[in-house]
């Protein structure tokens, strides 16, 4: 997707060119077509200087694309903890996307943070899948350890009908399917048959897009939670 001069700068972290943009008054919340924002390009491509400038030029720390990603989401994802932490201070919501990215990529310093700052551990993505599945499934014990000491619910199921214990034995994570029985999972008696269309499924994470997913009826295995 083509971007706007300033959407540019601020992907590139050219400070001097945002600068020279706003002292010709652009609008420094202005948006791409699927609302990609300065500040959600500057966050996710771990521009610190350009966070720290948009925010005092008054830049929206909630701003969401169509798909509701924002700059704290696309902080989470790439594991940015100090721009997290500034986007915080500027009134940027912990929401349940960046903690969903956070668990997958197996970010524990981020999922901390969030979690301190009011993220819900138990949160849906839209296929039902919850952090606690995502760490399982990708063996990320230490962030299992942690969702679990905050309560996290371990007897949940996606909409394919998967548990975190069962995506922990899917993918031979035997020692996160031995925390969760140890909290009180129990491995189902029949599992739920895959689709055929499991072969067809995207390997993506945010790569960039989970537009194509939407209307999917099986949970992607690698779900895209956002996009440019």
């Amino acid at each position: 997707m083509e971007l706007s001069p300033l959407l540019d700068a601020a992907k590139k972290g050219d400070l001097p060119q945002l600068k020279k943009f706003s002292e010709e008054d652009h609008d420094i919340n202005e948006t791409a077509k699927n609302g990609l924002t300065a500040l959600i390009l500057a966050a996710e491509n771990n521009h610190k200087d350009v966070v720290d400038f948009l925010l005092d030029e008054g830049a929206d720390a909630n701003a969401a694309t169509a798909m509701g990603g924002t700059a704290i989401s696309r902080a989470a994802e790439n594991g940015h903890v100090n721009i997290i932490r500034k986007l915080l201070d500027h009134g940027a919501k912990a929401n349940d996307v960046a903690l969903i990215a956070a668990s997958r990529e197996g970010e524990l310093e981020v999922v901390k943070v969030l979690v301190e700052n009011g993220a819900n551990v138990n949160a849906e993505q839209r296929w039902g899948v919850t952090p606690l599945m995502l760490a399982a499934r990708e063996g990320h014990s230490d962030i299992v350890s942690y969702l679990l000491a905050n309560k996290a619910k371990i007897k949940v199921k996606d909409k394919d009908g998967h548990s975190a214990l069962s995506l922990a034995l899917d993918n031979d994570n035997a020692g996160i399917a031995s925390q969760l029985r140890r909290a009180g999972a129990k491995a189902d008696a029949v599992r739920k048959e895959q689709s055929d269309l499991d072969d067809e499924e995207d390997d993506v994470l945010d790569t960039d897009d989970f537009d194509d997913l939407i209307d999917e009826e099986e949970i992607p295995e690698d779900i895209d939670l956002d996009e440019d």
